[in-house]
């Protein structure tokens, strides 16, 4: 029988009496997780501080989790949220820290947040869990070098998940594509094999008749509903083993539960392979003077039954006219203001590609100051020099979707529809400046 996934539990109130208890399991559960010791500071510090703001907040009794991820070390508090502000969170907040009128009470949250690798916000009625992320160290090795090979025989596909296999298919991905193809993991190949490890990652490799990496294709799911994939990566010189990993790609997302296929980095058309192109996003590179134009490529896997969605008049015609190119049924449900109370605070989440001057923005809670949220956050990411700004909503929520105004504020146009691309279908912005 399969082992449980180790996790260690605690639960206590929110005081600050508590911390060395707390720092104390976060110290071993790190150690015995894998993180180095600058890491398992980290992680330390983090649930500290998260103690301290819940104490601060006077959030109750708290359930503290620490969990392996594949690539780190996860710790959450869950309590009953009480309207507790968790804006400090956001990656454009800074609170008054200094005067007696400053905000000290947000501090510890903002400390912990920034010394993360990630986190997530989840929200099941009144109860609330904050999970921060502290990845493992990994070594970046030189990688192997790498040439173009004619492939001897048929090309035999099974699913890759060993080290050393990962390590040469990332150095063949750096070597024989560009960079704006390649996936921000694959400089990590340690990284890369955890992922795979770990489920959050899926990849068939390639071998030609003498045994050698002549492709490979990566994928994961972006939903329950959905797959995006990376590739396909063919290192043989005449392009011959494109065609096979894509259909063994199919064959084998097509035994699951996945509504649609959605490409994330690809490096050839794929209308061949039964997929229509959703999108053409320019990108704006610091080492090409004109834009790249980066298409987003779908593929539906199982018939469509319809579904009804939420939508905004800034973005509804754009979503009729998707629909219908996409010979989807939609039930359009117009947002409307029901006065209804919301928190002061809203939490919107980045998620930074700085290889591909890329963000991509998406909104984690609602609250009275999400316009000004948005304003502050794309004013900060354009002060960083991020020319590639998006803000994906889910249809499946209607205050996502009454977000469209403060979208178009903000100069941001609808670019592509992903039917069941989360909860529901998901409406991806671009950031246009000029707009």
């Amino acid at each position: 029988m399969k082992a449980a996934d180790p996790c260690i539990r605690l639960h206590l109130p929110a005081e600050t009496a508590w911390a060395g208890l707390v720092q104390a399991a976060a110290e071993q559960a790190g150690t015995v997780f894998g993180l180095d010791a600058a890491k398992n500071l980290r992680l330390v510090h983090c649930a500290e501080e998260l103690l301290l703001f819940l104490a601060s907040a006077e959030a109750g009794e708290i359930e503290a989790a620490i969990r392996p991820m594949a690539t780190g070390v996860e710790i959450g508090f869950s309590f009953a949220s009480a309207g507790v502000d968790l804006s400090a969170m956001n990656l454009a907040a800074a609170p008054k820290t200094d005067g007696d009128d400053g905000d000290w009470d947000s501090l510890p949250l903002l400390l912990a947040s920034r010394m993360t690798d990630g986190f997530r916000i989840g929200l099941d009625g009144r109860r609330m869990e904050i999970a921060l992320r502290v990845d493992k160290a990994y070594p970046e090795p030189e990688l192997l070098p790498a040439q173009r090979m004619p492939v001897q025989g048929r090309p035999v596909l099974s699913a890759c998940g060993d080290a050393a296999a990962i390590f040469e298919a990332c150095s063949a991905i750096a070597a024989l594509y560009p960079a704006h193809v390649a996936p921000a993991w694959c400089a990590s190949p340690g990284r890369t094999a955890d992922m795979l490890r770990g489920g959050e990652l899926f990849a068939v490799e390639a071998r030609d008749a003498a045994g050698r990496l002549c492709g490979i294709i990566f994928w994961q799911m972006r939903s329950e509903q959905s797959v995006t994939f990376f590739g396909p990566y063919d290192f043989s010189t005449d392009g011959s083993v494109a065609e096979a990993l894509v259909t063994a790609l199919l064959q084998t997302v097509g035994r699951t539960r996945a509504r649609t296929i959605f490409s994330n980095l690809t490096t050839e058309p794929l209308g061949v392979h039964g997929f229509e192109p959703l999108a053409e996003l320019p990108y704006l590179l610091e080492d090409s003077p004109a834009p790249v134009m980066h298409t987003v490529w779908g593929r539906v896997l199982q018939e469509d039954f319809g579904a009804t969605v939420w939508t905004h008049e800034a973005f509804s015609d754009f979503l009729r006219d998707r629909y219908d190119a996409l010979d989807m049924m939609r039930d359009l449900r117009p947002v409307s203001d029901l006065g209804e109370a919301v928190p002061p605070g809203s939490v919107i989440d980045a998620h930074l590609s700085p290889g591909l001057s890329e963000v991509f923005l998406h909104p984690v809670l609602n609250g009275a100051d999400i316009g000004d949220n948005l304003a502050r956050h794309v004013s900060t990411l354009a002060a960083a020099g991020y020319k590639n700004i998006f803000f994906e909503i889910d249809l499946a929520k209607g205050w996502h979707a009454a977000m469209g105004g403060h979208l178009r504020r903000c100069g941001f146009r609808p670019e592509l529809l992903l039917p069941h691309g989360g909860q529901s279908d998901t409406l991806i912005f671009r950031h246009v400046p000029e707009a």
